[in-house]
């Protein structure tokens, strides 16, 4: 006697892929700010809240938050920013709040900034209200350079007042009319010229208002 088994089917069937897909990378948004290359010429005047750097050549006015100015770069005009570093040259005043003039950097007119640190070379008046270092490749020549803590390790010419302390390092010289609170000087610094003690500028008192004087009078007319 035969016997005979039915063989059973099975079916197979492929599982639908569960896994998610790869999203791409979305694009980059950093902000690189604005640049003027070192063969670009550009007249007029900047303003915004960005970031500019200048590697060619820049007529007009700059009001940003950061500005950094190449090697190559110059600017003729006003420049107002929070943070500026000079490694160019600038024709005109700064106002800002931090100012670092580099190796190479070249300041001629006015300067007015919080903190100063000097590689280069200034000439014009400063007014840094906090502090100003001129390391010793720095070089300032000034009608008047004012600070509450002014280091010298290069060289000032002009007219000096710190308000808190004048120190001068090893490397440094000092040669002008010198008005300081306090003054340190290290083996091998120079002061040279005249020097007084420092005092703070008055300010005016405004005359109380006098109360006009009342006359009391009778006059009889008959």
């Amino acid at each position: 006697m035969a016997f005979f088994s039915k063989e059973k089917e099975i079916k197979t069937t492929d599982k639908p892929n569960t896994q998610p897909k790869a999203k791409p990378a979305p694009a980059s948004t950093a902000n690189t700010g604005t640049a003027i290359s070192k063969n670009m010429k550009f007249e007029g005047n900047i303003s915004g809240t960005d970031t500019l750097s200048v590697e060619g050549t820049l007529l007009g006015n700059v009001t940003v938050n950061n500005l950094t100015i190449g090697k190559n770069g110059s600017i003729t005009g006003t420049i107002t920013a929070k943070k500026v570093i000079v490694n160019g040259n600038v024709n005109g005043s700064i106002t800002c709040q931090d100012l670092d003039i580099m190796h190479h950097g070249y300041v001629t007119n006015s300067i007015h900034a919080k903190k100063v640190t000097v590689s280069g070379e200034i000439t014009g008046d400063v007014l840094a209200e906090n502090s100003i270092n001129i390391t010793p490749t720095g070089k300032i020549k000034t009608n008047s350079l004012s600070s509450q803590h002014v280091t010298v390790n290069g060289t000032i010419e002009g007219r000096v007042s710190a308000s808190e302390l004048l120190s001068v390092g090893s490397n440094g010289l000092v040669n002008g009319e010198i008005s300081v609170k306090n003054i340190k000087t290290e083996e091998g610094g120079r002061v040279i010229g005249s020097m007084a003690m420092y005092e703070a500028p008055k300010v005016p008192t405004q005359a109380e208002p006098t109360t006009p004087e009342v006359i009391e009078a009778v006059i009889d007319s008959k």
